[in-house]
């Protein structure tokens, strides 16, 4: 994961940020989880974080984004970021899928 780990101030006080902060934001309407991990993946490649892109795409899989609407969000962010920026996202992309793949861990889209 790319949260700090440990049980040191920084790292307890990371996480309970994340907890208190962004994960309640899921529970808000207005949008799907799969929507906000749409939105997720454009921000993180906009900002070049490929570390928690990585974790985003991930979830994107579990949240309902199929291979190919992830990859679509991808190309996509090259008009708007750059061709640099969307060629690491989709390398990125590649990589994850991959990793579910070799695990088993293929998860079921969500209607």
């Amino acid at each position: 994961r790319v949260l700090l780990q440990g049980d040191d101030v920084f790292s307890r006080t990371s996480q309970e940020y994340i907890a208190e902060v962004c994960f309640s934001s899921y529970a808000r309407p207005g949008f799907s989880l799969r929507d906000r991990s749409l939105m997720n993946i454009a921000m993180l490649i906009a900002l070049n974080r490929a570390p928690e892109l990585r974790l985003h795409i991930r979830a994107a899989l579990y949240n309902g984004l199929t291979e190919e609407q992830i990859c679509e969000a991808c190309r996509h962010a090259m008009v708007y970021c750059g061709v640099p920026a969307g060629r690491d996202a989709l390398m990125i992309a590649q990589e994850v899928v991959a990793q579910v793949k070799k695990s088993g861990e293929v998860p079921k889209a969500k209607v």
